[in-house]
This record gives C-alpha cells, structure tokens and sequence, in this order.
C-alpha cells in the first residue's frame, strides 16, 4: 500500500505540539504513514514562521505523487486515509473553503484555508520553490507592479481554483469539537492550549499529549525543556506517563 505522506509545518517552539499531532495521526490509521516536519528557510513576511512551507510540499515530493500538508498546531481524531483520499487524480488541491470554527472571540474568517491542503504534486509543477515568493510583500506595504500581499497569497487569490476539490470543513474545524469532528487545528497562537490551558478544549489536547507520553512518543524531560523555553505552560508539568488502559480506550 502506498504510504500516505504528511507534511506539518513547524517551528522549534511548536515541538510538543507537533509531536502531539503526529502521534494522533499514526494512532487514527492502519495505513502506513510518512510524516516530516518542515521548516521555513525563506524570510517572514507575515502570519507564522513556517507560512511558506506549505507551497514547497510539491518539490519535496519531486512533484510526483500525493501529499498532505498540516500546520503543527492540529489534532487529527480520525483515520487520516479519509482525508488522503478526498482529492480525486483530476484534481489540484483539496482544502476547505469557508471554514467552521472560531479565531480567538470571533468567528474564523470565511476564506481558503490553507492550513490543511492534500496536493496532487503532478499538477502543481508551476510551485517554482525558487520564485514562487519572489512578490509575496507584507500585507502594510504597498504594492508594486506583480507583487501581492501575504494575506492574499495565503489564501491562493492567485491560483486557479478550478481544479479545487472543496474539503469536508470537519477536516479543519478551528478550535470547536463535535462528535463528527476529524481534525481540530487550534488557530488562535495567545490561546492554544499547551499556552493557555484555559482553552475550552484544553482537556483533550492533554488526553492526546498523555497518550502521546504514554506510547513513548514524548518524555516528560522534554515537557520541562519546553517549559523552561516558555514553549508549554507550566500546567502540564504534573502529568506523569503511567500506562494506563482506560486512556487509550477513552481515545477510540
């Protein structure tokens, strides 16, 4: 069976989450699964350190096959194959237009959110990862002949949608869960939950970062290192990696 493979974009102080998410996505399938975190080499122009990564998924795969790009701030609650399988081969890209969820206090905004993409790599030959971000500007500057903002570049207002296959929006619900859920991305930066453990979804972001510790995917050393880095609140530290069945069951 082919391997499904995972992009997650990501940044040093995004460990623990990223490792949180990966370890749910090889939990929520019996498929087999490649996943690499990627980093951002270009310059910040806006939004997170690793933006652009996203747009450099088809040259990772030598632009051949399929891939799906996640930012490192999800959960995926179901078989991640679902999703793999939602872009037919006549298709470009599949992501979620409009969006279901909530950005901090408001709702999220109704856009094309890039944040969760599966790519046909064939296609998308033009993703010259040379020049494909020589225009992008800030979103305060003013634009030139053949620039474009960030914000706009985000959002694909240059591509041609028309091979778009529109995502399921349950596979980016934005800081919401209910019972059909399948991934939960935690947009908002001041409130994710190992941040703010005030988030109203904070107790299963934990139940995944126990399992997570439990499977030996994480140590608890490195939950003290990301403290200290101000990377994870302190809340977490009292969590101790005891085997324990009853988590794992609450999980399916």
């Amino acid at each position: 069976m082919e391997p499904i493979r995972v992009f997650i974009g990501t940044e040093p102080k995004q460990y623990i989450a990223q490792t949180v998410l990966a370890d749910s996505i090889r939990r929520s399938t019996s498929s087999p699964v490649e996943i690499r975190f990627c980093f951002q080499q270009q310059k910040r122009v806006g939004g997170t350190n690793f933006g652009f990564v996203r747009f450099m998924v088809p040259s990772y795969c030598n632009f051949q096959g399929k891939a799906i790009y996640l930012d490192a701030d999800q959960l995926v609650l179901q078989d991640i194959r679902g999703l793999w399988d939602s872009l037919p081969d006549d298709k470009d890209l599949a992501f979620v237009q409009g969006g279901e969820g909530m950005f901090g206090n408001r709702p999220v905004k109704q856009a094309n959110h890039t944040s969760v993409m599966v790519m046909n790599c064939e296609r998308l030959k033009a993703w010259d990862p040379h020049t494909i971000f020589n225009n992008v500007v800030s979103d305060k500057s003013p634009l030139q002949d053949g620039q474009i903002h960030y914000g706009d570049f985000m959002y694909l207002k240059w591509f041609d949608l028309n091979g778009l296959e529109p995502l399921d929006p349950r596979w980016n619900h934005m800081n919401i869960l209910r019972e059909d859920t399948k991934l939960i991305h935690f947009t908002h930066v001041a409130s994710q939950p190992w941040r703010n453990p005030r988030h109203p979804l904070t107790e299963i972001w934990q139940r995944h970062l126990l399992i997570a510790m439990q499977r030996g995917a994480l140590k608890r050393s490195e939950l003290l290192w990301a403290v200290l880095k101000r990377h994870l609140h302190p809340h977490f530290l009292r969590l101790r990696a005891k085997p324990s069945p009853q988590v794992f069951a609450s999980d399916q």
